[in-house]
């Protein structure tokens, strides 16, 4: 029914207002980009994804990949919490590099160690550096503070 819907209103746009929709904003999951997309001529529209729901698939499919594979579960593992803080340093990650693919992979990455560090074992050196860091322990550094926050280590034991 969504993709009917968008059809009907993409197509109307021209007759009932005069004008063409140059861009889809979509939730990733529909099938309405796919029906609209040449409705002004070959690939006419682009299609732009909503940040919050693809972050939103990035925490969905790591819970389904926990609960498929009961070696991921438990206790210093793949807990809610830490897919929660993926999650959402994921969607960090992105907002904070539109347009820059080199910086969201490095920021992704950089999300990976920095949740499986601890005030034992920093590993941040990939994180961004500076006072507006998303990272505590690069803003400590960057204000010349050293950085005491105990923080629990979500590393993985196999």
């Amino acid at each position: 029914m969504e993709a009917v819907g968008a059809t009907i209103i993409f197509q109307r746009s021209i007759v009932k207002r005069g004008l063409k929709y140059a861009h889809y904003y979509g939730d990733g999951d529909s099938k309405g980009f796919i029906s609209v997309k040449d409705t002004y001529g070959k690939d006419s529209v682009t299609k732009y994804e909503c940040i919050g729901h693809v972050q939103k698939r990035v925490g969905a499919r790591l819970r389904k990949l926990k609960s498929k594979n009961k070696n991921l579960s438990g206790k210093g593992k793949l807990t809610d919490s830490l897919i929660d803080r993926l999650q959402n340093y994921y969607g960090i990650a992105v907002r904070s590099n539109v347009g820059n693919l080199s910086g969201l992979q490095q920021n992704v990455i950089a999300a990976l160690f920095h949740c499986s560090s601890s005030v034992e074992k920093p590993i941040h050196g990939q994180c961004p550096i500076g006072k507006d860091s998303w990272c505590y322990y690069q803003r400590a550094l960057s204000c010349g503070k050293s950085q005491t926050k105990n923080i629990k280590a979500y590393q993985m034991k196999y």
